[in-house]
């Protein structure tokens, strides 16, 4: 196995600089940097992984961050990631934020020290400047559900802009002119994509005019950011919507009881689109129309590309994968004109 003196050899730089590529810092010009990630990969030189005992020393581990397990989304694409992992004598570690940049810091800084063959990331709230320091010291990443400015490791991603179009499409087609959109999380890249989707049918459409969207003034992902959306739009203008469009499944549910308690009936009153395909969709009643997306396909790509990188000699340019959603037809959406 090469060691880092014969990268340095190869590289024709000392072994500091060669450390100094290792550790992210800022102190290499891009050209030396580059030379020394191309030795690296040629010799196939992987830095020691002070958390590994001599037994495990051959093995690969894939540093996974994702928001958290609630619910179905990243427990679904974390559970695609590690069957896929697995089934190339891959070892995940998993780390849950919880939606709090100063533990997304803390744990990029632990997965940076613990030298980890390679990083896959889900909704970054930080933003994008938290993996300079891995992309400068040459660990692959591939960064998942988050969105990106510029294309410098693989990306994949879910069509959400669509997503939010097809929803839109869909109550229109229905008839529907007022309606009230429950939106996610600000810092959501996903939540942001998918209120651009709407954004992106009203500017398509010929008579703007005759539709009106309004924005519920609770933001989140869960069935009570459904609920209080609902309930407070209904105490402050009443009723003077015929659809809702729910930024996931979880805020659909909640959306659900707020008419229910108010005693208006879905879909006769009040029809409501989702976003997810959650597994309970099928299974509310009314059944939930929603936006599909391919959670376990998003997880078994990442994992995919992620291990190419790590293992493949071969420096290759980044991919932007994005997969479509689609429209699951059931219950709740009732055409009204």
């Amino acid at each position: 196995m090469a060691n880092i003196r014969e990268v340095a050899k190869l590289a024709n730089v000392s072994i500091a600089t060669v450390s100094r590529v290792l550790n992210g810092s800022d102190k290499v010009s891009p050209e030396t940097r580059k030379k020394v990630l191309s030795a690296m990969k040629k010799l196939d030189y992987k830095p020691s992984f002070s958390f590994k005992d001599s037994t495990t020393k051959l093995m690969h581990t894939i540093g996974v961050l994702m928001p958290d397990m609630r619910g179905y989304h990243y427990s679904d694409i974390v559970m695609a990631i590690e069957e896929y992992a697995y089934s190339k004598n891959f070892d995940i570690m998993l780390a849950l934020p919880k939606w709090e940049i100063d533990i997304e810091k803390h744990v990029l800084d632990q997965y940076f020290r613990r030298k980890v063959d390679g990083i896959i990331l889900g909704e970054l709230f930080a933003g994008q400047k938290m993996i300079e320091r891995f992309k400068k010291s040459g660990v692959p990443i591939v960064v998942i559900d988050f969105r990106v400015d510029e294309i410098d490791f693989d990306v994949v991603n879910v069509d959400n802009v669509t997503g939010g179009y097809l929803a839109m499409k869909y109550l229109y087609d229905h008839g529907h002119r007022d309606i009230l959109f429950i939106p996610g999380p600000e810092l959501s890249p996903a939540a942001q994509d998918r209120e651009k989707g709407i954004r992106k049918f009203l500017d398509k459409i010929s008579k703007k005019d005759e539709v009106k969207v309004y924005l519920g003034e609770h933001r989140g992902y869960n069935s009570e950011h459904g609920w209080v959306s609902v309930t407070q739009h209904l105490n402050k203008y009443g009723l003077n919507f015929t659809a809702i469009f729910a930024v996931n499944d979880w805020a659909a549910l909640g959306a659900i009881d707020a008419l229910k308690d108010y005693g208006i009936k879905v879909p006769d009153e009040v029809s409501i689109i989702g976003f997810d395909d959650a597994p309970f969709a099928q299974y509310t009643n009314p059944r939930l129309t929603t936006v599909m997306q391919p959670r376990w396909e998003m997880g078994t790509t990442a994992a995919q590309l992620l291990i190419e990188r790590i293992l493949d000699k071969h420096l290759r340019l980044p991919r932007n994968v994005i997969l479509p959603t689609k429209i699951i037809e059931r219950e709740s959406v009732k055409k009204i004109m």
